[in-house]
């Protein structure tokens, strides 16, 4: 019987800190540094670097050995082609991450996102990697990060005679306040 009280008691603990959840909203600021395409009127064009902005709402399920995130993002930028203007991506993307939180001071985490959007008139799908690092404040309900990830889009886009392959690396500050 202690046997069983025992098993009962550690599911119920492991099902309720799997049932509370760290639900947060954030914003994020970078620069993408562009790589791809453009081929317009005749010409072929290589992207600009461009700023990239972001959007976020996630949560984050802690788990015995690790945490994982799951977050919706929604991801701007509008970078330029040598000599044919500029090209616009409103993405939205979801990501699941693997937080590893006993490491001292800061969260290091890795993830894995697709999502869908609109860039060069096109609507197209798009898939990322990311690596970063948070650090929770103790004191307010805020965390500050910096984070990596690699962004590429799946089509090459486009609409009558100009078409665009597109890519890049982007480096990100965020701001998350936690719920």
């Amino acid at each position: 019987m202690k046997k069983y009280l025992y098993a009962c008691a550690i599911s119920l603990s492991m099902l309720a800190t799997a049932v509370s959840a760290d639900f947060y909203a954030g914003l994020g600021y970078g620069v993408g540094l562009n790589g791809g395409s453009a081929y317009s009127n005749g010409h072929i064009g290589s992207f600009e670097n461009s700023s990239v902005y972001s959007l976020s709402g996630g949560y984050v399920l802690p788990l015995p050995w690790f945490d994982v995130r799951g977050e919706v993002e929604y991801l701007h930028t509008r970078p330029d082609i040598k000599g044919q203007g500029a090209r616009q991506l409103d993405a939205v993307m979801g990501s699941v991450s693997a937080v590893i939180p006993f490491i001292p001071v800061v969260d290091p985490y890795v993830g894995l996102g697709l999502g869908y959007g609109k860039f060069d008139h096109k609507f197209t799908s798009a898939w990322q990697y990311q690596m970063g690092m948070e650090y929770q404040f103790v004191t307010a309900p805020f965390a500050v990060g910096a984070e990596y990830r690699y962004l590429k889009l799946t089509e090459t886009c486009g609409k009558h005679e100009d078409t665009s392959k597109f890519h890049s690396n982007i480096l990100m500050l965020k701001l998350k306040y936690l719920f």
